[in-house]
């Protein structure tokens, strides 16, 4: 499974180029905003880890509609259904491509405390560094092909700017590319992405309701109305 995902990858870079619970204590529930945990299979869960109704979202970071979802459908949804407690937003990552592995592996920089912000920061500067895909130099896809996918993302966090918008996030360009080394969170990454295919997701952002994929649920108001 990990040799066709490998394989998946190399082929989506062509592509994007081109595009250049368990017992917890409860918080009151004006912090679960600022309650994040982490599952064993390494996804972050924002709110109350008990909450009858457990929303995951299944992203990309290259995903358009997944950045319009953030920007301006996911603070009206985190204020109704997480601040409450009625609801837990679970991230998963869907990788499409290797340049999205990079910034998938890139969020989790930090650890847990600073994995919500990296996500939106990633998100909300989207169009900066995805526009600079063209300047992967031949020398980073070679890497690639080679399957060092770790020289990869650290070559494409050079070559696309992405060290200047995560230093906003007080990580230095050394902290990050500590983390784009990390075996655990590679493996993390794509284990959630193969997880996704197996349950059926086939494009982003998809979302999950206790256990069930809502296969055309894409919104907000979507996801609202099978909450209430």
């Amino acid at each position: 499974m990990m040799l066709r995902m490998k394989k998946y990858l190399a082929a989506a870079f062509i592509a994007v180029t081109a595009v250049s619970a368990g017992l917890f204590a409860a918080p009151a529930p004006s912090k679960w905003l600022s309650t994040v945990t982490v599952t064993a299979k390494g996804a972050h869960i924002l709110g109350n880890p008990a909450a009858p109704k457990k929303v995951v979202e299944y992203l990309s970071y290259t995903c358009s509609h997944c950045a319009d979802f953030e920007a301006n459908e996911s603070p009206a949804f985190k204020a109704q259904f997480v601040a409450t407690g009625k609801a837990s937003l679970e991230i998963r990552n869907m990788v499409l491509n290797p340049v999205d592995l990079t910034a998938a592996v890139l969020a989790r920089c930090g650890g847990k405390a600073k994995f919500f912000g990296n996500h939106k920061q990633l998100f909300s500067t989207q169009s900066l560094w995805l526009g600079k895909t063209k300047n992967i130099s031949a020398a980073t896809q070679e890497k690639l092909k080679a399957q060092d996918y770790a020289g990869f993302m650290i070559g494409t966090f050079d070559e696309i700017g992405l060290g200047p918008i995560m230093q906003q996030r007080g990580i230095t360009p050394a902290q990050a590319k500590a983390c784009l080394a990390d075996k655990a969170a590679f493996t993390a990454v794509v284990g959630m992405t193969e997880a996704g295919s197996a349950l059926g997701v086939r494009g982003t952002p998809s979302f999950l309701i206790n256990g069930v994929l809502q296969d055309h649920v894409h919104s907000a108001a979507e996801l609202a109305a099978l909450l209430k």
